[in-house]
């Protein structure tokens, strides 16, 4: 497994600061969720010019762009506002592709007033396969995330079922789960290899699901260290990306001083020895009778 933030942990860094901490902390690669108040990439300056000068500033230091995230959602019962969020994925993935970044995030969206969850999902279901042949052409994979209403592994499972190409993926938030009061030994196993990859982060909840406290990693209710754990037995080995949403609380600790802890524990985690998960009590064909001594 490699390990990557979000920017969304540091809005207030340019695009080379992003690169420059992500190397000297210890990061493998990042994942643009916004840059410096822009949340629509495509609208970004830094990310405007020759495609080698902003490839060249990744590779200089050895860091990955992992993954263009977008707002975009594809639930909405209106046509016209449906096509205009099909649209942005596709202004995206053509950016991905221009950039050599293997994955565009999206969410799954929203049940509509008057709609009903099945029709929803039925309808995104839908808008991924059509956008399938443009992501399959350039090489990208979406990948869809758990939010809004759709916070289950099970909805997730059926997005990427119904899609059935390797061009769609999961991209699992097992701390938007707990809002569903799923835990990771539910939904790591289910999902399987439709991750493509995973949110992490930790935080305390209430009973009923509500996100109470973004916490440290390892100090929260999200079962990191667990999950990892099932990763690394499905044998996993994309990212974890760690999501610090210090852009929409800025009560949340700063980059510079979450970051490196974040890393160090993160690979303490993916690097620790495996638990040996066996049902085996005892050989069941041990004879039953004692051993004759052999005689000198």
């Amino acid at each position: 497994m490699k390990i990557a933030f979000s920017s969304l942990a540091s809005p207030g860094w340019d695009l080379q600061t992003i690169i420059d901490n992500a190397s000297s902390m210890g990061f493998d690669g990042v994942e643009l969720r916004g840059l410096q108040g822009e949340l629509h990439l495509p609208h970004s300056k830094e990310l405007a010019g020759p495609s080698d000068v902003v490839r060249n500033k990744f590779t200089d230091h050895q860091i990955e762009l992992v993954c263009l995230s977008t707002s975009a959602t594809l639930s909405s019962k209106n046509r016209r506002e449906l096509a205009r969020q099909k649209a942005i994925v596709v202004e995206y993935i053509e950016m991905a592709d221009r950039l050599g970044c293997p994955y565009v995030r999206l969410f799954a969206g929203e049940v509509d007033r008057l709609d009903n969850k099945r029709a929803a999902l039925g309808r995104v279901a839908q808008a991924l396969v059509s956008l399938v042949p443009v992501a399959n052409r350039a090489g990208v994979t979406i990948l869809v995330e758990n939010g809004g209403d759709f916070l289950s592994s099970n909805d997730l499972w059926f997005l990427a079922d119904a899609a059935n190409h390797p061009a769609v993926k999961i991209c699992w938030n097992q701390c938007t789960g707990m809002m569903n009061l799923e835990r990771p030994t539910l939904s790591i196993p289910r999902l399987g290899t439709r991750i493509g990859m995973i949110h992490v982060c930790d935080a305390d909840f209430a009973d009923d699901g509500t996100l109470l406290k973004y916490r440290t990693l390892g100090e929260g209710q999200v079962e990191v260290a667990r999950q990892i754990e099932l990763l690394r037995g499905l044998a996993y080995d994309r990212y974890l990306v760690f999501e610090w949403p210090k852009l929409w609380q800025e009560s949340l600790p700063n980059a510079s001083a979450t970051l490196p802890q974040v890393a160090t524990w993160l690979k303490e985690q993916i690097s620790a020895k495996q638990n040996i998960l066996s049902a085996y009590k005892a050989d069941k064909n041990k004879p039953k009778f004692a051993s004759p001594q052999m005689k000198v």
